[in-house]
């Protein structure tokens, strides 16, 4: 099935932001770095959009700031760099603009310049609302900014969205709901969940080193990342992406940490789990084979990665067998033998 919808990344790294938070790599000697900023515009946008016939793109495209505080950069370099996506936008090639930025860099001139240049919407870090979690993270700031901020994106009519990152130093998965908790009271349109993970070249890297901080395992952070998801569903807000992307840069410096290429998948397969056990339960099923009638579109969800869930399952229940047949394409998850 084609996308619908197309984000085309420009990465502007460690620029505009006042902060060096412990996760992020503080040396600033890479490709990106030694780029043009028409370069970082212009090279995404013609490898993303000029690749395919405009038949054959998304129906939606749209282009995104990350890496750095967007907003935090001077005037004249927004304007710049917005600019040179106007003409995109002119020929329809693309449809909107987003960008990634912190709470401290929001007030109502910010926003009406990024009005004037059609960006819709805007991501603020919040990483955790935890005051002791954002000390040792080097991203404290003060009670309540991130709320008046996401308020203020919201009455200026862009689309909000708000990111995290549980397993940050001091974190707990208790700390952590909390966080969800309040990230939902800001009333995001959607969020990302972005577990830390050690990079090199970070004071998170040095901490590691010298033994003060260890990063959430797999497990931990998957039984994390399934709670919340199941509250941001509950209360109709999507996770829009789970993990950070498989970047080469990334992977080259990745040291330690809950990282997954598909991070998204391991947490809908845990919850996939949870619901066939629940459902085993409550039938109090005594025979020693289970089968499962699933809906098409999610049954690799149910079988879990590498037959996982399966496996799981007859551990758990002490089955010989236990299978899946697939339903209707949506539908409801069954017990029928």
């Amino acid at each position: 099935m084609a996308r619908k919808h197309l984000i085309v990344p420009i990465f502007i790294p460690h620029q505009g932001c006042p902060y060096r938070c412990v996760f992020c790599n503080q040396v600033e000697i890479t490709g990106q770095d030694k780029q043009t900023d028409r370069d970082r515009v212009l090279d995404p946008l013609n490898v993303y959009l000029k690749s395919l016939p405009l038949e054959q793109l998304p129906k939606f495209r749209e282009a995104a700031f990350y890496g750095g505080t967007f907003t935090g950069l001077p005037t004249q370099r927004q304007e710049f760099l917005l600019g040179l996506l106007q003409p995109w936008l002119d020929n329809g090639m693309l449809h909107a603009i987003r960008v990634s930025t912190h709470s401290l860099f929001i007030d109502p001139e910010r926003l009406t310049l990024l009005a004037k240049y059609r960006v819709k919407t805007v991501e603020l870090g919040v990483q955790s609302t935890d005051p002791e979690v954002l000390k040792l993270a080097g991203r404290e700031s003060e009670p309540g900014l991130v709320a008046k901020s996401a308020e203020l994106v919201r009455k200026n009519n862009f689309q909000l969205g708000l990111q995290l990152m549980p397993g940050l130093p001091g974190d707990t998965v208790e700390k952590f709901m909390v966080s969800v908790d309040e990230t939902l009271s800001m009333r995001p349109d959607f969020v990302r969940l972005y577990p830390a993970l050690v990079i090199r070249n970070t004071q998170l890297h040095e901490m590691y080193l010298r033994g003060e901080y260890r990063p959430w395992d797999m497990e931990r952070t998957i039984e994390a990342l399934k709670l919340a998801v199941i509250k941001f569903a509950s209360a109709g807000v999507p996770v829009i992406r789970i993990g950070l992307h498989p970047e080469p840069s990334m992977l080259k410096g990745y040291v330690d940490g809950p990282f997954h290429p598909s991070m998204k998948y391991l947490v809908d397969c845990r919850i996939g789990l949870d619901k066939m056990a629940a459902l085993l339960k409550s039938k109090n099923k005594l025979g020693k084979n289970a089968v499962f009638k699933v809906p098409a579109r999610a049954a690799s969800i149910y079988i879990g990665h590498k037959k996982e869930n399966l496996a799981k399952l007859k551990g758990l229940f002490s089955l010989d067998e236990v299978s899946v047949q697939c339903g209707d394409t949506v539908g409801e998850l069954e017990l029928v033998a």
